[in-house]
């Protein structure tokens, strides 16, 4: 049977290049029914981390978002660029932050992109069209839907692999009415081969199985989780403020990637490797007005604050106690916890008085555990 398309693919890589995206592909409405029994899995086995949307049946139907849905366009948009390349770490006690987020908010770039693309398709086929965005923030399986639409095909690390750029690359859909005709290459989809090297690399051996995930355990959700960080991530955390790249690092599809030009990616050193002292000492506001632009800062002031501390324990950072100590009385327990967790990997026998006094005014149990250690033994 013939089908019958509004929208060549040709157009619309057309209309993809003059926003700037070249890796674009098209794929059906259907339900991903194949997605369903791994997405059973991950929940059933209590690897969910929170930060996935709720309703597993609109993470699979498009319609379900989009009840006219006929298409799916799929765009992944490279963010390494020469000049991330180049960066390196400034000397001092600075932590670290994943590549994605060293420039602009993608969300932001991509849905303007994605917008644009819309705006094209109305005017190419001359009325309204029907459309939802997603960029990270629909339900939609993004990688799952970047792989039908034959833009890469899924890692073992779980990362979308593209040919052209690796896994260092957004991702966007755009579920619309349009009948858009689909791209028609030949993808390999076991390209991992016997390949196990981002396994073997998490430090918290988070790829428990090749494409299976404990998002629990993953440095990235880690440090964007709220709370304590349980103690046997924070050694393998180090010096991470925001985010993990290990596994795509260690990848050898990443080896030869091509690079982004668009200067929305490129680096601010100051933002990319960050102060840890400077952290500590940023109001709410400030914090927004340095980092409020880029993709890490969602998660808010206090979770970068429990991480530079956290950092600073793992540096053993002598010369930021005065910068510390005050931190015991914070507000916040995740703060307090992870201040007596730090001062501990510093200078214990230097600061055991002061956080022993802390803990006789202590009324969280969680926060008196990370205390006790200043207590002489037996004391509860």
């Amino acid at each position: 049977m013939i089908m019958s398309y509004e929208v060549s693919f040709r157009v619309l890589k057309t209309l993809a290049s003059t926003v700037g995206v070249d890796l674009v592909g098209v794929t059906t409405a259907d339900e991903f029914s194949d997605v369903i029994p791994k997405l059973d899995r991950y929940y059933e086995e209590g690897r969910a981390t929170g930060f996935e949307h709720p309703n597993s049946r609109l993470r699979v139907d498009p319609a379900a978002i989009l009840p006219q849905a006929k298409s799916i366009i799929a765009i992944a948009v490279p963010y390494i660029t020469p000049a991330t390349k180049a960066l390196r770490r400034p000397k001092g006690l600075r932590g670290s932050v994943s590549l994605y987020a060293y420039g602009r908010d993608y969300h932001r770039v991509l849905t303007r992109q994605l917008e644009s693309i819309a705006d094209g398709l109305a005017r190419y086929v001359g009325r309204d069209i029907a459309y939802h965005i997603g960029v990270d923030t629909a339900p939609l399986v993004d990688r799952a839907v970047a792989e039908r639409a034959l833009i890469g095909w899924i890692g073992k690390n779980g990362m979308l692999i593209t040919q052209k750029y690796g896994s260092w690359v957004f991702l966007g859909s755009l579920i619309t009415d349009l009948a858009i005709e689909p791209q028609d290459v030949a993808i390999d989809f076991d390209s991992c081969g016997t390949c196990t090297l981002c396994i073997t690399a998490c430090p918290t051996g988070a790829l428990v199985d090749p494409y299976i995930l404990d998002g629990k355990r993953c440095i990235s959700y880690l440090s964007q989780s709220s709370g304590i960080i349980p103690n046997e991530y924070r050694k393998a955390i180090g010096r991470r403020l925001w985010g993990c790249d290990v596994c795509q690092n260690v990848c050898p599809k990443n080896n030869q990637s091509l690079l982004s030009q668009d200067p929305a990616f490129a680096p601010d050193e100051e933002l990319s490797y960050p102060e840890l002292v400077h952290i500590l000492k940023l109001s709410r506001r400030a914090f927004l007005r340095e980092f409020g632009h880029t993709a890490a800062a969602w998660r808010g002031f206090y979770v970068w604050r429990r991480n530079a501390i956290l950092a600073l324990g793992n540096l053993r950072a002598k010369g930021a106690l005065p910068e510390l100590l005050p931190f015991l009385s914070d507000p916040r327990k995740e703060i307090r916890a992870t201040t007596a967790w730090a001062l501990c990997q510093i200078a214990p026998d230097e600061v055991r008085t002061v956080v022993a006094t802390a803990f006789g005014s202590e009324a969280d149990e969680s926060v008196r555990k990370e205390m006790q250690w200043a207590c002489e033994e037996g004391v509860q």
